[in-house]
């Protein structure tokens, strides 16, 4: 009975352990490196890590209000025109942004802008709301990195009706989205 038993345990202990000694990879551990040495090779290799830019140039003006993607001149992202609506203190412009980029895109990369013709070719700038309590939205702008590939419909409210955005200039990016903006 005592040989079974040191027989099924000598078993198990070797069933044990050769699994764990397929996870080692020795191909990257050196003869004598130190505990140090892999810290400072990890911080390295997290170092690598792509950033993504953030450039601006002047803007790219696009009337393509219906839907179609517009390509940032100057960042790895593209736009596509939402729409417009109404919250409790003035309009809320969504765009849909894709990071085209293979590093994620910062929560404050993009500073929106609106301009709004008052008559007679007077423009004048809407104020951003960016806090989403006082705008009455559940987000404003883009509240996480936006990964690489990925798209989200970002909204940007500001204090101006959307009756006024019948003549308008939404700058978002490098790109300005021109023309009758309330739709």
């Amino acid at each position: 009975m005592f040989h079974r038993t040191s027989t099924r345990l000598a078993a198990v202990l070797l069933a044990a352990t050769l699994p764990l000694a397929a996870c080692v990879d020795e191909s990257d551990t050196k003869v004598g490196e130190t505990s140090e040495d892999l810290e400072e090779s990890v911080e390295a290799k997290e170092n690598e890590k792509p950033s993504f830019n953030v450039e601006e140039t002047d803007p790219k003006v696009t009337d393509k209000i219906t839907g179609e993607s517009v390509e940032d001149p100057a960042m790895e992202l593209s736009y596509k025109w939402q729409g417009t609506s109404s919250s409790g203190n003035g309009s809320v412009v969504v765009v849909a942004v894709t990071n085209k980029s293979d590093a994620p895109l910062p929560v404050d990369a993009l500073t929106p802008a609106l301009r709004y013709n008052t008559g007679d070719d007077n423009f004048t700038d809407a104020t951003y709301i960016s806090d989403p309590e006082k705008a009455d939205v559940d987000v404003v702008g883009i509240d996480r990195p936006l990964g690489p590939g990925a798209t989200t419909n970002a909204k940007f409210p500001f204090d101006v009706a959307p009756g006024n955005l019948w003549d308008a200039e939404f700058t978002v990016g490098n790109v300005t989205f021109k023309g009758n903006l309330n739709n």
